[in-house]
């Protein structure tokens, strides 16, 4: 019996096997072919408008102070009084007294230098009496010397009209009255000399004594230090009854007249910038571009500026230039807070206008330089120019017709001339 069922079993399965596949052939059905569908992704479109574009250029920095100086004494002494702005933060007006330095020193050095020029003076009019006296001396002394020379000729006549011979006596010739007169003479002539040479250098004591005195009024001003400029006290070194002198620093302020903003750029960026010879620098421009600065840390208030210059050089690590924004008034804006020097802020430069441009979403650029345009429900790929970009916003200024359509979507595996299908909620910009 086992051998019968090892020889029947594999014929039954056979049998079976082939008896099931005929009947697959007996009753299959036939299969109708279906044409496949082209493969039509779905996308949506922009159209495309030109206008005119202002760019807005962002960059960072750090507001400084457009001036800062240190304060220092002219002269050496005591300080005696201090006014209650000169404080670190304090905040002062031009002409303020800000420091008082002792001036006792300086008003007697004053007032010995007016009684010097009242000496000089003195001297002046005493030389001046000398020379009088001597000039009427000398005045005399010439009519004496005249007198006996007349006396002397009408001696000498007499002494002929006697019939006498040879030369009269000297004392008959008047001759040592003569010699007494010219020295008199002389001597009047050395006299006015001598008051002259006085009165010279009564005059040098005079001028002496002026610069002495000016030199000390001066001294005596300088002993009250002043603000130079509307500013503020970022550090000071001086304290009451301290001895200062002019080599020492008293304080350092800055000005609060202007900050500044140095921002850096990159260089493809500066051909949006409404600068002539941006890369000059040189003197500040007076209608430079608008610059809008916020605290870098979040949204808050905002301060609006200008762009005054550039620095003329190009960082040669980064490959950017540094322009300089300057604001007025930083502490003293009307209903916004004060611009605090050395806060780090974000700035928006308002760049040239671009004319005619296609302001578009940023997501319909393909490699940079290329976008899908759509035209009777095809694709066909465009080669435009990109003037600037965004995050969130590409401008085309060549490339692009008005009314054109240009795919949002990006599309796998693109082929030019590729059908596509127009999904509704499309964007009309």
């Amino acid at each position: 019996m086992r051998r019968i069922l090892q020889i029947l079993l594999p014929i039954l399965v056979v049998g079976g096997g082939v008896y099931g596949a005929t009947w697959l052939v007996i009753n299959r059905k036939a299969v109708k072919p279906k044409a496949q569908e082209r493969y039509r992704p779905r996308v949506q479109r922009v159209m495309v408008k030109l206008e005119d574009y202002r760019p807005l250029i962002r960059s960072q920095g750090t507001v400084v102070s457009r001036m800062k100086t240190e304060l220092s004494a002219e002269v050496t002494g005591r300080v005696v009084s201090m006014s209650p702005k000169l404080v670190v933060g304090g905040l002062f007006d031009a002409g303020d007294e800000l420091l008082r330095i002792d001036p006792k020193d300086y008003e007697l050095a004053q007032r010995q230098a007016l009684a010097g020029i009242d000496t000089a003076r003195a001297g002046i009019t005493n030389a001046l009496a000398q020379m009088s006296s001597a000039r009427s001396q000398m005045a005399q002394a010439e009519a004496r010397i005249f007198r006996e020379e007349a006396e002397a000729a009408a001696a000498l006549s007499e002494w002929r009209l006697l019939g006498r011979t040879g030369e009269p006596p000297a004392l008959l010739a008047r001759v040592p009255q003569l010699k007494e007169a010219r020295a008199g003479l002389d001597s009047a002539k050395a006299l006015l000399n001598a008051a002259k040479a006085k009165r010279h250098s009564d005059f040098a004591e005079l001028n002496a004594a002026r610069a002495a005195e000016e030199m000390a009024a001066t001294n005596v001003v300088r002993c009250i230090m002043r603000a130079p400029f509307n500013g503020r006290v970022a550090a000071r070194h001086v304290g009451l009854g301290q001895v200062v002198s002019p080599t020492g620093m008293l304080a350092q302020l800055q000005s609060i007249d202007l900050a500044e903003v140095r921002l850096a750029l990159p260089l493809k960026e500066f051909d949006f910038l409404e600068m002539e010879n941006v890369f000059r620098g040189g003197v500040d421009m007076v209608d430079g571009p608008i610059v809008r600065l916020s605290p870098s840390h979040g949204r808050g208030s905002e301060w609006a500026g200008r762009i005054v210059r550039s620095l003329g050089e190009v960082d040669s690590g980064t490959r950017m230039m540094s322009v300089v924004a300057q604001i007025k008034d930083p502490y003293l804006q009307k209903d916004v807070p004060a611009l605090s020097f050395g806060m780090f802020v974000t700035a928006e430069i308002s760049g040239r206008s671009l004319k005619n441009v296609a302001v578009l979403p940023r997501n319909v650029l393909r490699d940079e330089s290329t976008v899908h345009v759509l035209a009777d429900g095809k694709l066909h790929e465009r080669k435009v120019r990109v003037a600037w970009s965004t995050r969130e916003v590409i401008v085309i200024e060549e490339g692009l017709q008005m009314g054109e359509q240009v795919c949002l979507t990006a599309v796998d595996a693109f082929v030019e001339g590729m059908e596509v299908i127009l999904t509704e909620g499309a964007i009309d910009e």
